[in-house]
């Protein structure tokens, strides 16, 4: 049998693997670019797609060939000739992908790390409590000068950064808005913590991406007649006459609260 002619085949399936790299980038479908974070993700998503193209082409290309060169002739039912391995062969095909995961991972790592934002968020930003539950989410706003509590709405100032501290009132949910490219498992027993800085004014959709129950497709917003609320980012302007609304609401509910009660015990 003949060899393979490695180099020419790797130089040939690296070739078909940037094509199919960059159709795969140049295809792919992600929504709006709404926070600081989902910059960098979607470049390392598409870093993983490049790698991922070539990796795809070189075993495909090496796959190909080796079926069509080394296939048994008809009638011919000999037993192959034995083979002992490539010793230099075996080193290459683990160095390759133990580097390449260590790459990918370490971008992973750096990425993941919020720490910054999370400083921000607690020393100039919003600090928010998510309670998720059987189907939907409330929202407190831990802020000295916001302290809102109970709201089934969320609403955020535009390029402020927020920490996010979700639990769960029954089942495991997951908080997701696919625009910011961050999400969260809302866990029974935990406090998990999640960092991120809208950059774009606009409403996005929130997903509960964890199946939690027959009422789980509910919690999309995209979902039509859904009754949860799409996330707004809006001017601070706007972000701050929507608390001062809010307040005003708490503040007349808690007066007719009184009225009725005191009501209630005169008669």
């Amino acid at each position: 049998m003949t060899n393979i002619k490695v180099l020419p085949l790797a130089i040939i399936g690296t070739i078909v693997g940037l094509v199919v790299g960059v159709l795969l980038i140049v295809l792919s479908s992600l929504p709006a670019q709404a926070s600081a974070q989902s910059l960098d993700i979607d470049n390392v998503y598409f870093y993983m797609l490049a790698f991922a193209g070539i990796i795809f082409g070189i075993v495909t290309i090496f796959l190909v060939t080796a079926v069509y060169r080394f296939r048994a002739r008809p009638n011919d039912t000999r037993d192959g000739p034995p083979q002992h391995g490539h010793t230099w062969l075996e080193v290459i095909w683990t160095l390759i992908p133990f580097v390449l995961i260590v790459i990918l991972g370490y971008g992973g790592w750096w990425l993941l790390d919020t720490g910054d934002v999370e400083a921000q968020a607690r020393a100039e930003g919003q600090q928010i409590h998510v309670v998720a539950y059987q189907f939907g989410w409330k929202y407190d706003y831990l802020n000295g000068n916001v302290e809102l509590k109970q709201q089934s709405e969320l609403v955020l100032p535009v390029n402020e950064a927020v920490i996010f501290e979700l639990t769960t009132l029954d089942v495991i949910h997951s908080f997701w808005v696919p625009a910011w490219r961050m999400q969260m498992n809302a866990t029974p027993g935990q406090v998990n913590q999640m960092s991120v800085t809208p950059i774009k004014i606009g409403t996005y959709e929130i997903v509960c991406a964890f199946l939690c129950g027959i009422g789980h497709s509910g919690m999309n917003s995209a979902i039509e007649g859904s009754i949860i609320p799409r996330v707004r980012v809006v001017s601070r302007a706007d972000f701050d006459k929507w608390v001062a609304e809010r307040k005003a609401e708490a503040a007349k509910q808690a007066e007719q609260a009184t009225t009725q009660t005191t009501t209630a015990g005169v008669a």
